[in-house]
């Protein structure tokens, strides 16, 4: 498996092509993940995206809800393209991006409303390191603040899957190592470790998006090979915004949860 050294110097790489899709290449995808996080976020919340890669998702945050945004990285080359793309295309906004461990926030106790995470804490490879990072997430969360937490589970893609299968269609691999390794979140799993720190609130499912893009359009274009741009993602995007489930399949999944007034022993 790709270790975590491995991974780091691959972000540091693909933050120097200067494209904003390297991180997140179905980006319809990520703009149903950025209408989920708005939903909960309010004017006046301070806001911290953990691995914000380059950015985007923290300027639609910004531009779209008056808060105090900040944002973190581990990788340098990532955050140096984050800082110059909002000089690029949003030198109004005053968002704080820093180099930073998801593990070790330089942050005081307390500091947020909200934190959110796209597929951040997937990239620790590890449960250990995943629950680890969840608990300093907490740390730094105010009282009744909530993490917006856009994470890939096996329960979803083993679904998506299972209807892949019936129509022909070969399965995915749920370590995503055909572009960056990650490691999914067991959903069982995953809550019943958070319950001791957050209510869970909601559990937010991309259904809809993901079957007319993962089986419908591999179906309609074959044997070409299916493609991010291709207008039925952007039709798929459009329908799911108001559909946005169905049969619970596809890997990512949208968890909100919110810190408890204090840790049950």
């Amino acid at each position: 498996m790709m270790d975590h050294d491995v991974l780091r110097k691959r972000y540091e790489e693909i933050a120097l092509s200067g494209d904003e899709t390297t991180t997140a290449c179905d980006f319809n995808l990520r703009e149903l993940e950025i209408a989920f996080a708005l939903e909960h976020m309010r004017d006046g919340d301070v806001v911290l995206d953990i691995g914000c890669g380059p950015g985007v998702a923290l300027r639609s945050y910004a531009t779209q809800r008056r808060i105090k945004a900040y944002g973190i990285d581990y990788a340098e080359n990532m955050v140096a393209f984050a800082r110059a793309k909002t000089r690029e295309v949003a030198p109004q906004l005053d968002i704080d991006i820093r180099q930073a461990d998801v593990l070790d926030l330089p942050y005081a106790d307390g500091t947020f409303d909200m934190v959110t995470s796209s597929r951040c804490l997937m990239a620790l490879l590890e449960w250990e390191r995943q629950r680890r990072a969840l608990v300093e997430v907490h740390r730094v969360l105010k009282p009744g603040g909530q993490l917006i937490l856009m994470e890939g589970t096996f329960e979803g893609l083993e679904r998506l899957n299972a209807y892949r299968t019936k129509f022909g269609l070969s399965e995915i691999e749920a370590d995503g190592r055909a572009r960056l390794c990650t490691l999914k979140f067991h959903e069982g799993e995953l809550l019943d470790f958070c319950r001791k720190y957050f209510d869970h609130k909601e559990t937010k499912r991309f259904g809809m998006y993901y079957f007319l893009t993962r089986i419908v359009q591999p179906l309609l274009v074959a044997p070409e090979a299916p493609r991010y741009d291709h207008k039925l993602n952007e039709i798929a995007k459009r329908i799911a915004l108001e559909i946005p489930d169905l049969s619970g399949m596809g890997h990512l999944v949208g968890f909100v949860l919110q810190k408890r007034q204090a840790a049950n022993s």
